[in-house]
């Protein structure tokens, strides 16, 4: 019996001495080999297969890439510099590095994008679910698998479009369902406990703790803030920089990580401007004048114009001014709340005071409003409450009887 492959693949059959036998045509010959077990000659086949596709691709060159002649791990390293770099911030461009080079190329790096089916991709994910954690035992969060997924699943796209593969297998791929977390929300009384300890404490730049109460920024855009996109006219800022802590590429630096404040390009609603109610305004004048006042005392004061910075005019690093936060809050008495705590709180005391959802998403730099729903519409449950108790006087009204007609029985004519 003759199992014929691929056209111009050759052909493998089963001999009356039961071996296996493959023939071929190789360099103009045609060529046979024979092996015991049918296993033996598919792998031998696929040996042979994979040999001619690397051949083609060093003659071919870029064309055979546009027939995905190309390993999953080498079209990652091309697509993160061609494509994503130019187009996403620092701090994106350094998440992704580290998912290609600590997950993808580990795993599935060596398979071809022509070859790379829904499945193993599958498998790639249920792994990284249950071993991924490269700091200890366990997987990788949902979040990070959900990343993961996205700027695969750009990449396979891109890929699509360039004529490399026929169909994007990640579309297929299914995560486990994140739990969603509570969010920690201060009330009333620990914010205003909050806000008296950041008063008290003796570093001025403790008073970036009040302001993000009332304005909700991220703490690597509290600490990226300078003078320059501050409009004390309109009593607003811009936010359009943010401070973190980023890998290094470059090999002339020693460090492995480092601290750089980059321009917030990752979407056009991360750049915003946010408004300062008229009493944080005061306040925030106030605060200005006291930098003001300790700046003359430094002859070499960081000329880089931080808002929120340490008394030299050096900026924070976010995990330095999140120990500030900690250290306030242990004054204040208040228990398991982070930084990201006080932007939870701006969001829901905003909604609770009847700000609405579109506004409070572009004060927050949501992509959309609907993000901002799923995370913080639970806080308008009161406000809910009492739009619908507004019906109640058009329920109670005593309803008015309709006008009598005469019955069509009454006014016949016999």
């Amino acid at each position: 019996m003759m199992a014929r492959n691929e056209k111009g693949t050759g052909s493998l059959y089963q001999a009356k001495d039961k071996t296996w036998v493959y023939q071929y045509n190789e360099d103009g010959k045609r060529r046979t080999r024979r092996f015991k077990k049918k296993a033996e000659a598919r792998l031998f086949i696929e040996s042979l297969n994979k040999a001619s596709l690397l051949d083609a691709a060093k003659t071919l060159g870029t064309a055979a890439s546009k027939v995905g002649v190309i390993t999953v791990g080498d079209w990652f390293d091309r697509w993160l510099e061609t494509y994503a770099k130019p187009s996403v911030k620092l701090s994106t461009y350094c998440s992704y590095e580290l998912y290609i080079r600590a997950h993808i190329k580990p795993m599935i790096g060596e398979k071809y994008m022509n070859t790379i089916t829904a499945d193993e991709l599958q498998e790639f994910f249920n792994d990284r679910s249950a071993n991924g954690n490269l700091q200890r035992q366990g997987g990788l969060s949902p979040k990070t698998l959900t990343n993961i997924r996205n700027m695969m699943h750009i990449a396979f796209d891109q890929a699509l479009k360039n004529g490399m593969i026929t169909v994007n297998f990640v579309e297929s791929v299914r995560l486990p369902k994140a739990e969603k977390k509570e969010m920690r929300v201060l009330d009333r009384e620990e914010q205003s406990r909050l806000v008296a300890a950041a008063r008290l404490a003796p570093e001025p730049a403790a008073f970036g703790i009040v302001f993000d109460l009332f304005t909700g920024l991220r703490i690597g855009e509290l600490c990226g803030l300078r003078w320059k996109n501050v409009n004390m006219d309109d009593h607003s800022i811009r936010v359009c920089e943010t401070r973190n802590r980023l890998p290094n590429f470059d090999d002339t630096i020693e460090a492995a990580t480092s601290v750089k404040t980059v321009e917030s390009t990752k979407t056009s609603s991360s750049r915003r401007t946010v408004y300062m109610t008229d009493s944080l305004y005061k306040d925030f004048q106030q605060y200005m004048n006291i930098q003001l006042s300790i700046k003359k005392q430094y002859p070499s004061y960081n000329p880089d114009g931080y808002v929120f910075c340490q008394e030299n005019g050096d900026p924070y690093e976010p995990r330095t001014y999140e120990d500030l936060f900690k250290r306030c809050v242990r004054q204040a008495g208040i228990r398991d709340a982070n930084f990201h705590a006080l932007r939870h709180t701006f969001a829901t005391r905003s909604l609770e005071q009847g700000m609405d959802v579109v506004t409070l998403s572009k004060l927050l730099g949501h992509a959309n409003p609907s993000v901002t729903m799923d995370k913080y519409g639970h806080a308008m449950d009161d406000h809910k409450r009492q739009s619908v108790q507004r019906l109640d006087d058009l329920y109670a009204a005593p309803p008015q009887p309709p006008d009598p007609q005469p019955s069509p029985r009454m006014t016949m004519e016999w």
